[in-house]
């Protein structure tokens, strides 16, 4: 695919990427005010074995770490959906090329996990614990089968390695799996921030 038929490809995966980046953007300013929330403050009195809590609300924006962690998964989504596809439809693969299949549904699953972190949506949880273990599992497995198929090939039970494949294989674990690692730890640390708020609420007075 090359000359004015592989521009205009690239033109119109450039134009999708800008769009599905715009999404990120729009999901935070409207789902801004979800990060708004009761603080609990303790404030300790005269007596040093006494202290009276004080719940005061604020408005603030998704914490550093999710919204890194749904940024770099829009990204990911963004870049590896349709760059994998090109390509698969430029480089000669020797039919191997759709082992890659689940790293394009794994990016989009981390995208649409992204989306739903940064609007604190109910299912972010679930969907970001799913992508991470579906990423990590992808992007372990494709480097040992880019390994595999190199040693098939040397070994003379195919035709040759495909030095692209493995190439891209190495680069998307190289990307995915830092990726994955920071979504996890987004998830463990703020999994707080995802309960709704009559459910902690009645947890903190149980608590009292």
């Amino acid at each position: 695919m090359t000359g004015e038929g592989g521009v205009s490809w690239i033109a119109t995966a450039s134009v999708a990427f800008a769009c599905l980046l715009a999404s990120l953007w729009i999901v935070e300013r409207r789902k801004r005010t979800y990060w708004a929330g009761r603080v609990l403050e303790t404030t300790a009195s005269r007596s040093p074995y006494r202290a009276h809590v004080v719940a005061t609300r604020v408005t603030g924006q998704a914490p550093r770490l999710v919204h890194l962690a749904a940024l770099t998964g829009v990204v990911l989504g963004c870049a590896v959906v349709p760059g994998v596809t090109y390509a698969m439809a430029t480089i000669h693969f020797d039919g191997i090329a759709l082992s890659l299949l689940p790293s394009m549904a794994s990016a989009a699953a981390v995208w649409y996990a992204g989306l739903l972190l940064i609007g604190r949506a109910p299912l972010a949880l679930e969907m970001a614990k799913l992508a991470t273990v579906v990423s990590t599992a992808t992007h372990v497995a494709l480097p040992l089968l880019a390994f595999l198929h190199v040693a098939a090939a040397r070994a003379g039970w195919s035709d040759r390695e495909s030095l692209g494949y493995v190439a891209l294989a190495n680069a998307l674990a190289l990307v995915a799996l830092p990726q994955s690692a920071l979504l996890k730890a987004a998830v463990k640390k703020h999994a707080d921030k995802f309960v709704p708020e009559r459910a902690s609420a009645g947890a903190m007075r149980a608590t009292q």
